[in-house]
């Protein structure tokens, strides 16, 4: 059976992207003083949320990507960044003992995720590019 180098490509540039991205949430974390807190974990995902919209929408709207790029920005990098389950863990480890902090942590990461993928949407038809790159 033939290598199939555009797969591996792929593969690699999520590999990559992924090295990169879950080393930055660590660091983000450690920035914030401990990468499990609440704090932490609604910081990446906010961003990842702005992040993975102005990345794949809007890179892609203005700049002539090859999807090897596309997917190690998104599925990679951003992927790796934001961390769904640890904020699964999170909001029903905290609902347990706080139930109002909880719920205010559900609300700010789902309405705050919406949020900046709409900010995200909008930088990204804001820039002013003159021409496909």
């Amino acid at each position: 059976m033939p290598v199939n180098w555009y797969k591996i490509g792929q593969l690699l540039s999520v590999f990559i992207g992924g090295m990169t991205g879950g080393a930055g949430r660590y660091e983000v974390g450690k920035w914030l003083g401990s990468s499990h807190s609440l704090l932490a974990t609604t910081s990446v995902n906010l961003i990842g949320c702005y992040l993975l919209v102005f990345t794949i929408y809007g890179l892609d709207l203005h700049v002539d990507l090859p999807e090897w790029l596309i997917l190690g920005l998104g599925t990679g990098i951003v992927g790796s960044f934001t961390t769904f389950s640890t904020f699964g863990v999170q909001f029903v480890q905290t609902a347990t003992t706080h139930l109002a902090i909880a719920i205010l942590y559900l609300t700010v990461n789902l309405v705050g995720g919406f949020f900046m993928a709409m900010l995200g949407f909008g930088t990204a038809h804001v820039i002013d590019w003159r021409q496909k790159i």
